[in-house]
């Protein structure tokens, strides 16, 4: 009796062992980064970081810069001091900074002060800066022109939390989106990340696997104003993988339970007869 309850205790410890390290093998295969599985899919689109292209609805900070205070005031509407103290104007979103801020309107064009309605639908910042520059190169002498996205932002939906969020920089990556939210959950459904994308021709989706490592060189990689990520949930989730889990543990507890007390009854018998 001895020797099959020994044997069922090496039993169980070999079977909670070989669990153990197929849930591991299994969980780093589906959660880590920049993967080069071939079972992964491969985006070879080799499409490098390009500037963003301004949108209808965009809002441009656009800031005149002078020898000439005068002229400062007369274009920008407040002085080079009053500027300094409110950067604000061009990294959010709200409606008091609109009031100094430039509409891309329905037709794409903004209107500027002493220059009037410039058609700026699908350029570069700049592209509008050198376009502005041009057309007041006549007007004022010694000036240099600042032009700058004001609704440089992006959202997260799903698994990876919720909220819109400031870009900080030209070049910014979906690993530093995600970061910035607080990174995947666990049961975050890395294979099917959707962006939504804003374009000149319409809405777009795209949907890609964040687990392969060939997303660098794709159009996955860099996050655009306005975007939207949304990250689904996995199907163990849905399904109730943590009651599965628990459920799991629970019998495997119970049979480790039932081993034990087998064992103490085993020895009281033998113990008994002796």
């Amino acid at each position: 009796m001895r020797l099959y309850t020994k044997y069922g205790l090496k039993l169980l410890a070999m079977t909670l062992f070989s669990a153990l390290l197929l849930s591991s093998c299994v969980v780093s295969k589906k959660i880590n980064y920049l993967q080069t599985r071939d079972d992964l899919p491969q985006y070879s689109d080799t499409v490098e970081f390009s500037d963003y292209q301004l949108q209808k609805g965009d809002y441009i900070y656009i800031r005149l810069t002078a020898i000439d205070q005068d002229v400062m005031e007369m274009f920008n509407g407040f002085t080079y001091s009053s500027y300094g103290n409110n950067s604000q104007y061009f990294s959010s979103d709200n409606s008091s900074s609109r009031l100094y801020l430039y509409l891309v309107d329905e037709q794409g064009c903004i209107e500027y002060p002493y220059v009037g309605k410039l058609n700026v639908l699908g350029l570069t910042l700049r592209q509008v800066k050198m376009l502005l520059e041009d057309k007041l190169k006549d007007m004022v002498i010694g000036f240099s022109i600042d032009a700058r996205l004001a609704n440089r932002t992006f959202s997260i939906l799903g698994e990876a939390g919720s909220g819109k969020y400031i870009i900080p920089k030209e070049k910014f990556t979906i690993f530093e989106a995600l970061a910035m939210s607080g990174d995947l959950q666990l049961y975050s459904r890395r294979s099917k990340i959707q962006v939504i994308r804003q374009t000149n021709n319409g809405t777009v989706v795209k949907t890609f696997d964040i687990r392969s490592r060939s997303i660098i060189d794709s159009e996955f990689y860099y996050i655009q104003p306005n975007d939207v990520i949304y990250v689904p949930f996995s199907d163990a989730k849905v399904m109730g993988a943590d009651h599965v889990t628990s459920v799991i543990s629970l019998t495997m507890s119970t049979i480790s339970f039932g081993v034990l007390i087998y064992s103490i009854i085993d020895s009281i018998i033998k113990a008994s007869k002796k």
